[in-house]
């Protein structure tokens, strides 16, 4: 029974002990958050070690029953401590998405998701330069001119009466030797004319390239036809600057055969290429052309056109002697 008492008296000195307490604590408010963990206080019958926040007001010391000290545990509410600022949790970082791409006129940005590291910004080429303006071309070009009259040329037989005074008996060469060659030619006029000449039947093609190279130059011919046509006379051929070849006569100032007479022998434009030997000139009106330093047209000088077409079917120029200038002269012997 006594120990029964005891206690009911120690229960007794807790609850006014707590009693004491509360009406001493300072209000809080309801935000405040109660902190630690509940304080044990100890009472003995005579001391009480409480061990209490600061501020706290001690509980009287229980009443001892008969003089014994005992000890009586109570306890104390957990001590309210201020309140902490609560910060809210980050918020979840979001799911990677797709990277969207954002493109303008110059550049193209690539979004990237949140959290993640910076893309660098991906450059497309500049835009091409537009090409420039083509020129004006103008009005349109002038149709060509019609083509010349394409070169043509024959060869055919000769007959005595064919050679009329150009052949005589004695010749050196026979009519069946000699061949007529009728071919295109240009004049001083700039229009296309037909000519002839006779020469050897062995230089029938030759005298053919001839000419087709001198009409594909456009080099001018007076006239072309045979020597027939003026009684067999060379000064009268030559006067009417009459290119000719075969002719059957002596050399100039000479009683041989010249090359006219074996049809190896052609004089082209005897005018402006006129004979030249000391004072004598054939025929009289090539004096105009013995200063051969300007070409005009007809003319022949060395190394042009004329003389290479020549050249390159064996003939020989000459204007290329020594003792004497036959500029009209060409033929396969070089006399």
């Amino acid at each position: 029974m006594r120990r029964v008492g005891l206690l009911l008296l120690g229960l007794i000195a807790a609850v006014s002990t707590a009693l004491a307490v509360m009406p001493s604590r300072a209000p809080r408010g309801d935000s405040e958050l109660s902190a630690g963990r509940p304080t044990v206080t100890t009472t003995t019958l005579g001391t009480t070690a409480s061990q209490a926040p600061a501020g706290s007001v001690p509980a009287s010391p229980p009443t001892s029953i008969q003089g014994q000290p005992e000890a009586v545990a109570t306890v104390s509410e957990p001590a309210l401590l201020p309140p902490k600022e609560s910060t809210p949790p980050p918020p979840p970082p979001p799911a990677p998405g797709p990277t969207v791409a954002s493109t303008s006129t110059s550049t193209s940005e690539v979004r990237r998701p949140a959290g993640g590291a910076p893309s660098a910004p991906v450059t497309e080429p500049p835009p091409a330069k537009p090409e420039p303006p083509a020129p004006d071309p103008g009005p349109p070009a002038p149709d060509p001119a019609p083509p010349a009259v394409p070169f043509a040329a024959t060869v055919s037989f000769v007959s005595q009466d064919d050679l009329g005074a150009s052949w005589r008996e004695g010749c050196p060469v026979g009519p069946r030797e000699l061949r007529r060659v009728t071919a295109s030619h240009w004049g001083f006029d700039g229009a296309v004319r037909t000519g002839q000449v006779v020469v050897h039947a062995d230089q029938a093609d030759a005298i053919t390239r001839v000419l087709h190279r001198l009409y594909d130059i456009r080099f001018p011919i007076e006239r072309m036809e045979p020597i027939d046509a003026f009684g067999g006379s060379d000064d009268a051929s030559m006067e009417a600057n009459n290119t000719s070849a075969f002719n059957c006569r002596a050399i100039t100032g000479g009683s041989s055969w010249s090359e006219h007479s074996y049809g190896r022998a052609i004089d082209v434009n005897p005018v402006q290429n006129p004979y030249v030997k000391g004072s004598t000139v054939a025929p009289e009106a090539g004096r105009e052309y013995l200063v051969r330093g300007s070409p005009r047209p007809g003319m022949i000088q060395a190394g042009d056109a004329v003389v290479s077409a020549f050249r390159g079917q064996g003939y020989v120029w000459g204007g290329s002697w020594q003792s004497s200038k036959d500029y009209q002269h060409f033929s396969t012997t070089g006399r």
